[in-house]
């Protein structure tokens, strides 16, 4: 009776190795790709909560600028000034944002500046703090206001009026809004708030 070899043959065995190893390769291949869309799906997620971050703390900042009525200066107030590029004002931080803590009052600085990189961003600074608010890489961002809400300049000022008239003041309010690109368009309003909280009496 003819007998059979036991075990596999050194055709066999590496007939078996190489379907292992495109098992393998595959089983790795299928891996490291879903691996890679998990990363990909984190990073966008975080990208997306900066991003909203970013444009709370814009808002929050131009809703607390201390917008005073023209007719309300006295000598040595700040006056609120803006550019395409630039935007200086007095605010009084109604919460916590990465330009300033809640409550801090002072001198706040919104600034457009090109990047060593390429692209732009949208800088905050308030005293000695600083921080980025928004990297722009495609495009320039570029600020524009309005006094009504519709009707848009790249600048603005309100410099005191010659005539003080405590007693003829009137609410106004400032939209200040942030373009840069197809990714980001925000406007935000500045309100001086009542007539009344501007008012002063004779003895101040």
């Amino acid at each position: 009776m003819r007998r059979f070899p036991s075990g596999f043959s050194l055709i066999e065995a590496l007939v078996v190795l190489a379907i292992a190893g495109m098992v393998l390769a595959i089983v790795f291949s299928i891996g490291i790709r879903a691996g890679d869309a998990g990363f990909s799906l984190g990073r966008r997620a975080l990208e997306a909560s900066d991003s909203d971050i970013s444009r709370s703390d814009y808002r929050v900042t131009i809703q607390s600028i201390a917008l005073r009525p023209a007719n309300t200066f006295v000598p040595g107030d700040p006056v609120t000034t803006g550019d395409v590029l630039r935007l200086e004002t007095e605010v009084v931080m109604a919460r916590s944002t990465q330009c300033a803590l809640k409550g801090w009052a002072g001198i706040l600085r919104l600034e457009i500046r090109d990047q060593d990189g390429g692209g732009s961003a949208v800088v905050c600074r308030a005293a000695d703090r600083e921080a980025v608010l928004f990297r722009l890489p495609r495009g320039r961002a570029q600020f524009s206001y309005s006094t009504d809400g519709s009707t848009w300049t790249s600048s603005f000022d309100n410099t005191p009026t010659d005539q003080q008239d405590f007693g003829n003041i009137r609410s106004s309010n400032l939209w200040v809004r942030l373009r840069g690109g197809p990714d980001l368009d925000l406007i935000a309003r500045a309100t001086t708030g009542r007539p009344d909280i501007w008012a002063r009496s004779d003895e101040s």
